[in-house]
């Protein structure tokens, strides 16, 4: 399983509804950035009572490979 380490925090504006959105960036072991709402990281962590929440693999195009979010 890959993991992705947390690079920081910014806040984006929600096209549809105007608000501001927390928005985590991660740096993928492959060398990839991407960016995952943080509301959605703590809804994935607390559904697999892991300290470290478990998402889709942006970077893989099979849908069975996960990668694990590390805030360190």
């Amino acid at each position: 399983m890959m993991k992705a380490k947390l690079v920081c925090e910014i806040m984006v504006k929600d096209p549809d509804t105007k608000n501001r959105i927390p928005v985590a960036i991660y740096k993928h072991e492959n060398g990839g950035m991407f960016g995952v709402d943080s509301s959605f990281i703590l809804q994935v962590a607390e559904e697999d009572e892991n300290e470290n929440a478990l998402i889709p693999d942006v970077f893989n195009k099979d849908n069975d490979h996960y990668v694990e979010l590390h805030e360190d």
